[in-house]
């Protein structure tokens, strides 16, 4: 399944002045209500956030 996230400051994006856009493909098995979706897809973009993070620290910018 394929979640679109839109995380911002305010509820209108045109007015946030900081926000975060992603498509994240979220492995799900079974069914599932739209707070566990939207659990799932919120933890595998924190973890792929923390993977990336990582990398640059031991990479040539850390």
């Amino acid at each position: 399944m394929l979640c679109h996230l839109v995380i911002g400051d305010n509820d209108d994006l045109s007015a946030s002045r900081q926000w975060l856009e992603a498509t994240v493909e979220v492995p799900i098995k079974g069914s599932m209500d739209e707070e566990g979706l939207r659990t799932a897809a919120m933890t595998f973009l924190r973890d792929t956030l923390n993977a990336e993070i990582a990398a640059l620290r031991s990479g040539p910018l850390g």
